[in-house]
């Protein structure tokens, strides 16, 4: 069996902290990082290109379904949580999201063009929704209705599964920008959606039986702990500090650094779809 080094393990608890940064502040659950370390760590460890995509998202989510874990409990001790819209939210995303994962991400034809492709095109649309509206004004005096919060489950669950992103780069700029919910109770929901459905789909991930992956690299499914394992450790300590920070940013400041998180994984799977296609 392949195992870690020790710096290797503090490598990934590091990675783990800036994953939990995201979580917290931005309420993304840490997923728009992850999907930019996590093809190197595998392509690094010996995994073939081709499984490259079922694992990114895969041990993705799983670091999500922690740090949105323990975001969550950092906002409720707050007392921002909104159980009614929580619950629809997240049983829309995880039942979409399953179907999607075994019915698309799960198949042999998904490959990592189609996962760049699609995060790209993703990524395009949210940089130019929050431009175009970062120099509006703000009203946070929104409602979202019981339907509203089942297609906007539905709308995440689909990205979640697809990217590996956890939803929640969906779900915020929906409640915020076109329901205008409160940036705090929107985070709140994106969070607890994204723990739902990625708990989900982790699940299904570990129950897998891949055809092939490492012959010296333990895995369960999917999952490979030596790598998550290390993360997630970082991940707690992370997203304790990011709910923290959230709460004494302006909204302003978040926005900003939210487009700034979208803009590096644009650039970065735009350099991948490049040499791929090459």
């Amino acid at each position: 069996m392949h195992y870690f080094c020790g710096m290797d393990i503090v490598f990934l608890i590091a990675l783990g902290i800036i994953g939990g940064l995201i979580a917290g502040m931005l309420g993304l659950g840490g997923g728009i990082f992850y999907i930019l370390i996590f093809p190197y760590l595998m392509i690094s460890k010996g995994f073939t290109p081709e499984l490259i995509p079922q694992l990114v998202i895969a041990n993705s989510l799983f670091g999500i379904m922690v740090a949105s874990g323990i975001s969550i409990v950092g906002y409720q001790r707050k007392g921002i949580f909104p159980w009614k819209e929580i619950l629809f939210v997240g049983i829309s995303a995880s039942i979409i999201s399953v179907l999607s994962l075994n019915l698309i991400v799960l198949q042999p034809w998904f490959s990592k063009i189609v996962f760049n492709s699609l995060v790209i095109l993703l990524m395009i649309y949210i940089l130019l929704k929050m431009y175009l509206d970062l120099k509006l004004e703000k009203k946070e005096d929104g409602k979202i209705t019981n339907s509203q919060s089942i297609a906007s489950g539905g709308i995440a669950g689909f990205v979640s599964a697809l990217s590996g992103l956890g939803g929640g780069i969906i779900v915020i700029p929906l409640l915020t920008l076109r329901f205008r919910v409160p940036l705090l109770k929107a985070k709140t929901i994106s969070l607890a959606m994204i723990f739902i459905s990625s708990t989900t789909m982790t699940i299904n991930n570990l129950i897998a039986h891949p055809d092939s992956l490492h012959p010296t690299i333990y895995t369960i499914g999917y999952i490979v702990p030596s790598c998550i394992i290390p993360i997630s450790v970082g991940v707690v300590f992370g997203s304790m500090l990011g709910v923290r920070w959230s709460t004494q940013l302006s909204r302003k400041a978040l926005d900003v650094l939210f487009m700034i998180f979208v803009l590096l994984v644009l650039i970065e799977k735009s350099i991948g779809l490049f040499n791929s296609s090459f």
